[in-house]
């Protein structure tokens, strides 16, 4: 289904088989749908300086980019931990173990269609706290060890030399992220977004004269070509992990027997202990039972076609 002229929502992973897709995932407001437009050199996907997620539906750009000579389908993801409905992880899980799901009718083995990976953190967004914990295990959970050396962590909104204090408090979060993506992502590479360059604002950047502006977000444009560039030196020579696991588990497999599922009902589980409100202890239990219990194949295909 198209949602908009320049973008169609992925109902299946399958429907890009074939292709060269780079999926971008992250915590909410961390810059992926920007690095999105940042790479098609134009506004391609809804993009605000708002507190809240632009992004609603797991997307793809219709038109692929070329890097190094490869077409590349950019995926926009909703955030993880978002603030907007359906942003929080366990939807996140669901949204991505349907789309993921290999199909009733297939036969053929599974290729991987997922060539790169990008994980964006807000450099702003303090080093390493709960929350951001809990999306790395979640991250981890659906993609899996094996295509890490696909995987480029991305830090973004970088303060400039010219903010020595912010910059200061930056590079101290870049010190944290670093050692926790070594620690559990030891085959990731995590690099630095528009540090040199900075980046503007929407306001300041419609301040500008067109010259100006064109210059700058040719800078945003060849930023984010780098980062494909690079990732494009190491694609994924097979699926992800929660594609695998589904795969090989059959019409029988239920949501909570994949390693996201169960890594879901973890922190869902803990959700329950640290709250007394009754109303979201049931809404929580709920959610569980539907993981553990729900087959995948029942759930994607109800009337058995």
């Amino acid at each position: 289904m198209e949602n908009g002229k320049n973008v169609t929502v992925l109902h299946k992973i399958e429907g890009l088989e074939g292709r060269n897709v780079v999926i971008a995932f992250g915590k909410t407001r961390a810059g992926k749908s920007t690095f999105v437009n940042d790479a098609h050199g134009k506004k391609v996907v809804k993009s605000t300086m708002s507190v809240m997620s632009d992004t609603n539906d797991i997307s793809y750009v219709n038109q692929p980019i070329t890097v190094n000579g490869a077409d590349l389908i950019l995926v926009d993801t909703v955030g993880l931990g978002g603030s907007g409905e359906g942003h929080d992880r366990s939807s996140f899980a669901w949204k991505w173990l349907e789309i993921l799901h290999p199909g009733k009718k297939r036969k053929s083995p599974l290729k991987p269609t997922v060539k790169g990976i990008l994980y964006f953190i807000d450099i702003m967004d303090g080093a390493v706290n709960e929350d951001n914990i809990r999306n790395l295990e979640t991250f981890k959970g659906l993609v899996g060890e094996e295509v890490q050396e696909s995987i480029i962590f991305v830090t973004t909104k970088w303060a400039t030399k010219a903010e020595p204090r912010n910059r200061k408090i930056h590079e101290s979060h870049w010190v944290g992220w670093g050692q926790k993506i070594g620690k559990d992502f030891p085959r990731a590479s995590i690099l630095r977004l528009d540090d040199i360059t900075g980046r503007l604002d929407e306001e300041d950047l419609s301040k500008l004269s067109l010259a100006e502006r064109t210059k700058e977000e040719g800078e945003y444009h060849s930023n984010a070509m780098r980062v494909l560039q690079q990732l494009l030196t190491k694609t994924a020579t097979q699926p992800i992990l929660a594609q695998r696991e589904m795969y090989a588990g059959g019409k029988g497999m239920k949501a909570g027997q994949t390693t996201l599922g169960m890594t879901t009902v973890k922190y869902l589980s803990e959700d329950i202990e640290r709250t007394r409100d009754h109303k979201i202890i049931q809404r929580l239990k709920r959610a569980i039972r539907a993981i553990k219990n729900t087959v995948m194949m029942k759930t994607f295909f109800p009337t058995g076609k």
